[in-house]
């Protein structure tokens, strides 16, 4: 899949003037929303582990 996307990505590429000049709006909005996804990443990634090291500990106290 990343071979995929990667290929697609320059198929039909627009040639786009050098002058152009991008929204700086549009920018801050993918950046913010990158920053969210990241800061959910890190929550559920904690969680995860967090979670993890409690069924070890429970299984060891039950198993031990």
């Amino acid at each position: 899949m990343f071979y995929t996307n990667i290929q697609n990505r320059h198929w039909n590429q627009r040639k786009l003037p050098v002058n152009q000049i991008f929204s700086t709006s549009k920018q801050l909005e993918v950046e913010d929303i990158q920053a969210k996804n990241y800061q959910l990443a890190q929550a559920k990634t904690a969680e995860s582990i967090s979670n993890t090291q409690r069924v070890y500990y429970l299984e060891r106290r039950l198993f031990g």
